[in-house]
Order: C-alpha cells, then sequence, then structure tokens
C-alpha cells in the first residue's frame, strides 16, 4: 500500500493518472483495506450477538423480578392478615 501510495502521489504532482494507473492504485486500496473491513464487520457481528445476549438475559432477569416482587406481596398479605389473627 505505501508503495501505490508513492506512486500515486508522483504520478499526481506530474499529470493526472491513466485509467490503468488508477486501476491498479484502486486494486492495491482494496486489497489493504478488505482485511480491515472483514475484521470489523466480524466485530460488529460479534458485539450485535453479545448485544442481543445479553438484551435476553435482561429480559428474562426482569420477568424473574417481577415474579418475585408478586410472589413478596402476596406472601407478605398473608403474614398482614395472619397477624391481624393473633390481635
Amino acid at each position: 500500500m505505501n508503495s501505490a501510495q508513492r506512486t500515486m502521489e508522483a504520478i499526481l504532482t506530474e499529470r493526472e493518472p491513466t485509467a490503468e494507473e488508477l486501476g491498479q492504485y484502486r486494486v492495491a486500496l482494496e486489497r489493504y483495506f478488505s482485511g480491515f473491513a472483514r475484521e470489523a464487520r466480524r466485530r460488529l457481528d460479534e458485539l450485535d450477538r453479545r448485544i442481543t445476549q445479553i438484551n435476553q438475559v435482561q429480559f428474562n432477569l426482569q420477568a424473574e423480578r417481577s415474579v418475585a416482587l408478586r410472589r413478596v406481596e402476596l406472601t407478605q398479605g398473608v403474614l398482614s392478615g395472619a397477624a391481624e389473627l393473633g390481635d
């Protein structure tokens, strides 16, 4: 990539590049950056999967919390009723 960049800079200081030179430069750019693009896409996909998993865990925990809260309310109602029986 460095070589292609230097070559293109040299050409541009003198003249307009030919279609062939632009094509060679484009190939060098694609070759160099395609690996970064694949790596970034893989990382993004991995993060999206992890976020989906975390969202599912959070949803499940919220549902469990709602059930536990309802049980606390119900048992407190029973215990309050039992305490009134003793009075």
